[in-house]
């Protein structure tokens, strides 16, 4: 191979890595995602790297008891997070090559797709909202109030002494 025709190999290479990088970056621009709960009363938007961008809340969705509104915000942001996850890996297979080690790696990172919209919790109790699935539990109890307790009958009169227990002259 002459040098000339190594440097045309090679500027050939160049210019298929910036090919495929431009593809990449508007790919990547467009890899957000947006979720919107079935009945269409809330909407969650995230950035490409999962981040918040958006929530909408209707009207619908703002009379639902808090605990099930938060459980259902954390399940679309999270199906959307999954959504532009997979967008990005998509995104860069070209680039990286469909086999390679590094998307791989970057297939690795994208969540568990997310189940249905969780229910509404019965009546009484709440849901906890985490980074983990969200857990039902119940409410507090009331401690018990204590018991007050009577004098006893043989406590002393103090009334007739001073602060240094000497009797109080009549």
């Amino acid at each position: 191979m002459t040098p000339e025709e190594w440097l045309a190999g090679f500027e050939s290479t160049v210019a298929d890595v910036r090919r495929k990088a431009a593809e990449f970056e508007q790919n990547l621009e467009q890899a957000g995602a947006t979720e919107v709960s079935k009945d269409g009363s809330l909407r969650v938007t995230v950035a490409p790297n999962g981040a918040l961008t958006g929530l909408e809340i209707g009207d619908a969705a703002a009379r639902r008891p808090g605990g099930e509104l938060a459980a259902q915000i954390m399940a679309l942001a999270r199906k959307a997070q999954r959504s532009a996850a997979v967008r990005v890996a998509e995104a860069f297979a070209p680039l990286a090559g469909e086999d390679s080690e590094a998307l791989r790696m970057v297939t690795s990172y994208v969540p568990p797709e997310e189940p249905e919209e969780p229910e509404a919790p019965s009546v009484g109790r709440r849901i906890v909202v985490g980074s983990e699935e969200p857990v039902e539990e119940s409410p507090p109890r009331p401690a018990p109030r204590p018991k007050r307790s009577r004098p006893a009958e043989d406590d002393e009169d103090f009334s007739e002494r001073d602060t240094f227990l000497r009797r109080k002259k009549p």
